[in-house]
Formats: C-alpha cells, structure tokens, sequence
C-alpha cells in the first residue's frame, strides 16, 4: 500500500502542475441576472457598456499639448487595435470634459474587453505591462476590473507557495512538541502533504468538466492540510492509547481504524454534504468552491484511512512511544499519556460540578462577539482587496483624486432591447427623467448628455451606437460599494420607459442582484446543511437530543466569530495585526458564506471525536456525567493540538496580500479555535451533563432502525473488536464490562451524575433511560 501510494503521489503531482492554466478568474456574481443580460446586450449589440479597463494617463503639462495630444491618440489607437478590445473612449478622441482632470494634466482612456470574466482579466493581464509606465511625454497607470482581477491572479498564485512553505515546518514542530517524536510528528505532515496533492490531481480533470476558481487551490490546500493532520491525529491517537493498554499492534491498528476510523468517515461525509449545499447558490465562485471542498475532503478521508494503518502495522511501537509510560485506556498518572489529562479532567469536573453558570458565561460571551455581525456590509470587490502599493489601487487612487465628477466611478448601464433608437424624443426625455434622481451625476445616451433633468450637449462621439434598440450610461455620484448604489438601482428600474424591456446592468447593479439571489437561495442551502448534520449526528450517536444541541452550539459559534470578523475587516478593530492597515471596508458577500460553510463543516470534527469517547465511555457502564468527564479528559489535549494544527493551516491565508483570503483564513482559523476552547471545552459538557440521560434518548422505533443499521459495529462479532470484552485498566486489572447491547438507552443505568463503575458502585441495570 505504501508503495502505490509513493508511486500514485509522483504521479498525481504530474498532473496536479496543470491546474493553474485551466482556472478561471471572477465568478462573483450571479449568474442569470437581470444586470448580466444588460452587460450581455450592449456588449454584443453595442460594443460598449461598462469599461472593464482605465488608463489613467498623465503629462508633464496640459494634456492639450501638441507633444501629449500625440502621445495620448497614439495610446489610444495601440489600445484599440490590440486583441480582445471591443471598444475605446479617449479624450483625445472626442474631447469629452469628463474626461480631463480639473487640472489638466491627466486625462482618461476608457476600454471594453471582449469575452467572459477570465477571459477580459488575461486580456488585460497582456495589455496592462505593454501599456503603462512611461509612454513618451505620458506616464500610464492602469485600474478596472479586469486589471485588478490579473493583479489578484498574480498575487494568488504567489501567496499560495508561501502559505505552503510557513505551514508545514509549523505544524510539524508543533506536533513534534505534543508527541515528543519526530516519526509521530512526521506522519500527519506527510500524509497531509499526500492527501493535498491527490486532492490537486482530481481538480484537474474536474475544472474540464466545470468552472473552478482561481481560489480553488488557497481552499484545497488550506483545508486538504488541516483535515489530514485531523485525521491522522486521530488514527495515531487511538493506536498509541491501545497500545498503551497492552494491545498487540495488529490489535491497536485494528481497534484504531473501527473507532477512530469510523469519525473520519462521518466526518468525511459531513464535510462533503456541507460544502455541498452551496452548490445550491448560482454563483460561480461558490459552486467552484463547493466542488473544491467536497473533493479535498474525500482525497483527506481516503489517504488517510489507507495510508496510515499501513504504516502504523510497519512501524509499530515507534509510533506508539513509550508504551510504559503511557496511560491507559482508563486514565493514567499525570502527565503520563498523550490522550489522558489530568488538567483537562480537573477543568472538566469544574465545569460538571457548576453545568448552568457555565453554560450562561458561555453563551453570554458569544452573544457579545456576534454583536457586530448587526452591522456587517457587503459590498462588490474592489481594489481595497489588493495592498495599497498595487498599481490598479494606485490607479484608482489618483481616479478618484484627480477626476471628481467621475469618482466614484459608479456606472449602470441601462439596455432598452425594443426601444426605436430612432425615436430620439422620447429616449432624451427618459434620459432627462433618470438624470433627475438623487444619485445621478450625468446620463449619456444617443439623444445627448442630460444632467439634472436638462440637456448639456449632444451625444459624445465616442459613445457607441447601433441597431436594434438603444442604451444609456448612467453615472452615479455614490460608491457602487455603498448602500446608496442599491438604492439607485432599485430606482432606476422604477423609472418609465420607452419600450417593453427595460435592463439595468453595471457593477452595482450585479451586486444588488447577486445578494438578492444569495438571500434567496440561503434558506434552502441551511435546511440542507442542517438536516444533513442532523441525520448525521442521529446515526452517530443515535439520539434526538444531541443533534439538535450540536446544531444550536454550532450556530452560536458560527455568529461570534462572524462578528469578530465584522469588527476587524470592517470596523477595523485590531486590523494592522492581519496586515490590512487602511484597507478596512465593507466585506464580500461570497468569500464571508464560504467562511461560515466551511467552518460549520469542520465544527463537527470535534464534536463527533468528543461524542464518540463520551459515547464509549458510556456504554462501558458509567453514568453520564463520569462519560462526559472521560470524554474530555481523553480529547482535550488531542482537540487542542488538532485544532491549533488546523488553524495554523487554515490561519496562512491571513499572510496573503489579498483581502479576501485574508478573510476566509482568518474566519476559519478564529472558528476553529473557538470551537475547539468555547463550545467543546464547555458548551458542550455542560450542556450534555444538564441533559443527564436525555443526552442518549431516542423513540424506540428509530432506535430499532438504528441498530438494524448497526452503524456503530455493536452487533458484529469478531473482527478485533473488543465489544462486549472486558477492557483492562492501566494497572492491568478487569474494566468495566462493555454492553454488547445496540441501544444506548440499554447500555448501562448509572445516575447521570452517578459515581463510576468499580468497587463498590451501584451495578448498571438495564432499560431505557
């Protein structure tokens, strides 16, 4: 097995080197919409409608001077004439004023690209460097979309090989530290290495099949990492505790792969189904990154569960440590074992002892972190996503300096399909009444340039025109980042028309779009999610009340670090710590729901791993309250290690350059750790020892499909299972007897809050809780 996986890892590197050329760029917004259809028509019929590129030029004196004049149309005809160019507005074209800054000495040029979103972003990845720095007697900048998007492609490929070179010597020394052995250290980092590169492979032949984002490889590698490490941790975990309780190794790797295997595999197809539920959203972007998520998880889960029994069966004890010194499968002296933890015990029972004052601070604590969230603002992406040195910011900088009547650059571009472009009347009077709204500077359309509802002059000559219908271009004094540009859209639509069809376009006008459509696909998307968590968790645990409660904590979770990212993205509390500066501002609507997807995938690592041994724990004939306090006791130190591993993982992204992977790094590195701290560390104990036995209910009819199920291998004999079996403890002394019974309302009848069975406890008695 190790040998095809050597052989099978060489080869998936191979083909992983291809995915870059094949990822595409944008993809934010929705698809379908009404502002698309508007960009869509004057584009084809028109050539014209947003500009996707902007030169803004500047000259030593007036840009009206014989030698910059030349300059300038000389510029604009290497712009117009270059591939992938549909149409150029210049000032030394048409002499628009608009154009000109108040001063005279920078003047604009204006670009349509040709294509899709990832097409206009290479055309302009090939034009920008050909066009801009000193041009004779001018000096170029360059700012737009399609720029600003092949600046975020550059700077995305780059980050990802540094996000890759600091995680991996941190996790390993982090994990060298925790298991104090190189050998058990080096294989989570290895196998985690594999599984990312699998991972990578089976996005190439996927992104011929759909559109991936140029994302994709940030998530995969960030998540692909974490998962690995998890799951490893917790295969390794397991077999250094059997060992440790005197189990051959061929027993412990056996033992190892049927418990702790058994999570990876719920874990696996929890985060799969997750991330699955945004393929319900019709953003590119989203769908991508659903596709990119549900493969890592699978390649982690598989690696994992082929990869590591192998190499635990040819290891051995060096991976067990040293099997004397580490504490049994009841516990051990202090400080003595990896899982065991005589501090994690000791917070327990202090959480046990006062479950409702816990619980209260808790939930307090988070309410207060997700304050913020009532404030969050969404807005398109601009240029504040890259740094403040990058040239389509300072472009964009001097815009907005430099050329007031046209920063901010908010333009819609309003498509009327059946309008007579002919009938010019009543397309200047539908002009006139759209350049009497609040937010409009200047409207231009064939009938002339209208401001506040009077005619300024004629028609630009550079403003296209055509068959077939007719257009407008409206320019907005507000943000297209700012609640006022929504607005603006909506009043726009209301405005009489000539014509059947009236189709509003622009950037604000896709984000005004794309968040109703978000809005209106999330209700779906959660009932999904939660409702696989929830069977998910049911055939887990096979109760009622613990799906329900890991629901709830986890959406509490969710809301506190989504309220700390508001507070430091957008208010900028904190903001120079995660390298933003002056780059705070409202946050992108898509990249904060992939964060909250993700993390409310991973949320549920924990929780089944702490489930799972308070699951164990109780079967073996303890009360509830003891099986809580073992099973902290038994994860803590292995959740906190995991989870410090994951963050670090996921946390890399923070290094980017660009914003948004800041914030999906960030996110994600904050909800795993609260997860891993508030919510399993104290949530969830206290909230399962004030549920006492209600924690394992269930109606008797579900229970019989359940064990009829027997997806927790109660019911099979053989195999190396040690169901049913007495368990020795550390001092090599008879455990408890396990109950071979499926239900787990059968399993044992101590008191909630009851001591733990040994001498002179109660003896369990059956029945149902």
């Amino acid at each position: 097995m190790l040998v095809l996986s050597a052989v099978a890892t060489v080869v998936c590197a191979g083909v992983a080197v291809g995915l870059w050329g094949q990822l595409v760029s944008g993809g934010f917004d929705a698809s379908g919409t009404e502002a698309v259809g508007a960009d869509a028509y004057t584009a084809e019929v028109f050539d014209a409608g947003e500009a996707h590129l902007t030169l803004v030029v500047r000259a030593e004196g007036p840009v009206d001077a014989p030698a910059a004049a030349a300059a300038g149309r000389t510029l604009t005809r290497r712009l117009s004439q270059a591939a992938g160019v549909v149409s150029v507005a210049s000032y030394w074209e048409g002499r628009d004023p608009l154009l000109r800054s108040a001063a005279g000495d920078s003047a604009l040029v204006f670009a349509v690209l040709a294509g899709t979103e990832d097409q206009r972003v290479r055309t302009a990845g090939v034009l920008v460097p050909s066009l801009t720095g000193e041009q004779g007697p001018l000096r170029v900048e360059a700012t737009g979309s399609a720029w600003m998007g092949a600046e975020i492609v550059d700077r995305t490929e780059r980050d990802l090989l540094r996000a890759e070179l600091v995680t991996a010597p941190l996790v390993f020394l982090m994990l060298a530290f925790a298991f104090r052995s190189v050998l058990a250290a080096l294989l989570p980092v290895a196998v985690a290495v594999v599984s990312t590169v699998v991972a990578l492979a089976c996005l190439r032949p996927l992104a011929s099949l759909v559109e991936l984002s140029m994302f994709a490889p940030n998530l995969t590698t960030a998540l692909g990492f974490g998962l690995a490490v998890d799951y490893c941790l917790f295969l390794l975990t397991r077999f250094r505790r059997e060992r440790a309780a005197g189990h051959d190794v061929a027993a412990a790797a056996r033992t190892a792969v049927r418990t702790a295997g058994r999570t990876v595999v719920f874990s696996v197809v929890t985060v799969a189904l997750v991330m699955a539920c945004l393929l319900a959203f019709p953003v590119p972007f989203l769908r991508s990154m659903a596709w990119a998520g549900i493969t890592v998880a699978v390649s982690s889960g598989a690696v994992v569960l082929l990869v590591v029994p192998a190499v635990l069966l040819l290891a051995g004890d060096r991976l067990a440590g040293s099997v004397a010194g580490e504490a049994g499968a009841q516990g051990g002296r202090a400080g003595g074992g990896w899982e065991a933890s005589v501090g994690w015990r000791r917070f327990a029972a202090m959480v046990c002892r006062r479950p409702a004052v816990w619980l209260v601070a808790v939930l307090v604590l988070l309410s207060v972190m997700s304050l913020p969230l009532a404030r969050l603002h969404l807005a398109p992406i601009d240029e504040r996503a890259l740094p403040a040195h990058a040239s389509s910011r300072v472009a964009a900088t001097a815009l907005e300096t430099g050329f007031p009547e046209m920063a901010p650059a908010t333009t819609l571009v309003v498509a009327l399909p059946r309008a007579e472009s002919g009938r010019a009347g009543e397309v200047g009077l539908y002009a006139s009444r759209l350049s009497r709204l609040p937010a409009v500077r200047v409207v231009d359309s064939v009938a002339g340039r209208y401001r506040g509802g009077h005619r300024l002059a004629p028609a630009p000559t550079t403003f296209p025109q055509g068959s077939g219908g007719t257009w407008l271009a409206v320019y907005a004094k507000v943000d297209a980042a700012s609640p006022a540009a929504g607005e603006l859209v909506h009043a726009v639509r209301h405005v009489p028309a000539p014509g059947t069809t009236v189709l509003v376009g622009g950037e604000a006008a896709r984000f005004t779009d794309t968040t109703s459509v978000l809005r209106g696909a999330l209700g779906p998307s959660a009932a999904w999610a939660l409702a696989c968590m929830a069977v998910l968790l049911l055939l887990f645990t096979r109760s009622v009340l613990v799906p329900v409660k890991a629901i709830v904590v986890g959406a509490l979770s969710l809301g506190a670090s989504a309220g700390v990212v508001v507070l430091v993205f957008q208010d900028g509390v904190l903001a120079p710590l995660v390298g933003m500066g002056s780059r705070t501002g409202p946050v992108d609507a898509c990249m904060l729901l992939l964060a909250l997807c993700v993390a409310f995938a991973l949320s549920m690592d924990y929780e089944m791993f702490l489930l799972s041994h308070v699951q164990e724990e109780y079967l073996s004939g303890v009360g509830n309250r003891a099986a809580v306090e073992k099973g902290v006791e038994q994860t803590g130190r292995l959740v906190t290690t995991a989870a410090l591993a994951l963050a670090v993982s996921v946390g890399a992204l923070t290094s980017s350059s660009v914003s948004l992977l800041k914030i999906l790094g960030f996110a994600l590195a904050l909800a795993v750790l609260v997860d891993a701290t508030l919510v399993r560390a104290v949530l969830v104990p206290a909230s399962m020892c004030l549920a006492g036995k209600a924690n394992w209910w269930a109606p008797a009819p579900l229970q019989r499909v359940l064990t009829a199920l027997d997806l927790h291998g109660h019911n099979r004999k053989g195999g190396g299972g040690d169901e049913g079996k007495r368990r020795p403890a550390a001092d090599g002394t008879p455990g408890p007897a396990r109950s071979p019974g499926p239900a787990l309302g059968a399993a044992a009848g101590a008191r909630a809050d009851g001591p733990r069975s040994g001498p002179g406890a109660p003896a369990p008695r059956p029945g149902p809780p």
